[in-house]
């Protein structure tokens, strides 16, 4: 009986192969692919497009580069400096979470038992103002 359930499984053919074409992607995850890879979506472009020039001079302390350093331009930087700045962005995120997860962000926290002197701070970029001029007659 072995024999007999041996010489079955040599007398069938295997199936035949087909052609396989590339797999069909849906017109929205194709969309939403060509968007993420899109130019707007590197570090390069955050960096030197997005970010302000302060905001630059900050991420580029963080990451411990100099002031020339500031002036090459994301295009220029090592790949050992882009990490740099890498691990700086993620320092400062974790930064910007640990006073959050506290509560502690208003910036009245910050003026809270500070030395009167030393409280003279603009926070006026924190307020919305109008745009109306007031004129006095």
């Amino acid at each position: 009986m072995a024999n007999a359930l041996v010489k079955s499984t040599n007398t069938t053919q295997p199936a035949p192969l087909k052609a396989v074409e590339g797999r069909h992607v849906p017109k929205g995850l194709a969309e939403i692919k060509a968007l993420m890879g899109s130019e707007r979506h590197t570090p390069e472009y955050i960096y030197s497009k997005v970010l302000s020039e302060n905001e630059r001079t900050i991420v580029c302390f963080a990451a411990g580069l100099k002031r020339h350093d500031l002036e090459k331009g994301f295009a220029n930087f090592s790949a050992e400096t882009r990490l740099k700045i890498h691990k700086a962005i993620l320092q400062l995120q974790e930064l910007v979470k640990a006073f959050t997860d506290a509560n502690a962000m208003a910036p009245a926290k910050f003026l809270q038992n500070a030395p009167r002197e030393d409280a003279s701070t603009d926070y006026s970029h924190l307020t919305v103002h109008s745009h109306l001029t007031v004129h006095s007659h």
